[in-house]
């Protein structure tokens, strides 16, 4: 019995798995060189120090959560990503962090997919003085999420807990079945339901193996295949 319970007390949250290093984010998100770094651990330039957009506090550390990793690519599908008001923005993710008392609130589905979350994106931009960067409230009363929002919120697999945890992300919506799964191939783009990298898959067809007989071997269809081969053709494999 104590030992189960020292195994459990061991468990890293999911959200917590050290998953990536700075250089993968960037190249996985398609990233400019240095991003993840910047928003996660801040900067220096000019003499002044700027502090992270998504920590409480610079860490010192080479790798990148998975709750870290699904907040930044939530920033990186904001296209303007120079007119995020930077400090405004992290004052917005604060206030988020005491609603819930825990790290990564924008890794929660919560905020985005109940009501009362919803109502909280509101607040959190209200105190932060920001423009309505995450929701908006329509003319009918409603609570809509930001379009550079809801296509990640659209592309989220959550875990069934209370705050919604994002467990999976679809990589794009042009590859609908591959993956970044923090359980599987250390959190690099896999096929389907299966624990395949798709670098692998694409490989083997680029090396000459036929579509078909690929996806007979790993228990795929030929459109995964397909999937696989287009995102290698424009994707470097990750550092």
């Amino acid at each position: 019995m104590c030992h189960a319970r020292l195994v459990s007390a061991n468990v890293v949250p999911l959200l917590e798995r050290l998953t990536y290093t700075y250089p993968q984010v960037d190249r996985l998100l398609s990233l400019t060189k240095g991003t993840a770094l910047r928003w996660l651990n801040g900067y220096r330039s000019g003499g002044k120090d700027y502090e992270p957009i998504l920590r409480r506090e610079r860490i010192d550390t080479r790798w990148v959560s998975w709750g870290e990793f699904v907040e930044t690519r939530l920033l990186a599908n904001y296209r303007d990503q120079d007119d995020i008001p930077v400090q405004r923005m992290r004052r917005a993710i604060e206030v988020l962090r005491e609603e819930i008392d825990a790290d990564y609130p924008l890794a929660r589905g919560y905020f985005y997919l109940e009501p009362k979350g919803r109502e909280l994106l509101l607040k959190a931009q209200a105190i932060a003085e920001m423009p309505e960067q995450f929701a908006m409230l329509t003319r009918t009363g409603q609570i809509q999420l930001a379009p550079w929002v809801y296509e990640v919120v659209e592309s989220a697999d959550t875990e069934d807990n209370l705050l919604r945890d994002v467990v999976r992300l679809r990589v794009a919506p042009e590859f609908p079945d591959l993956h970044w799964d923090p359980r599987k191939r250390g959190g690099q783009p896999t096929v389907g339901d299966s624990n395949v990298l798709a670098t692998t898959v694409a490989e083997f067809v680029t090396a000459g193996e036929s579509p078909d007989e690929v996806a007979s071997w790993y228990h795929l269809t030929e459109e995964q295949v397909d999937q696989a081969v287009r995102y290698r053709r424009i994707h470097s494999p990750a550092a």
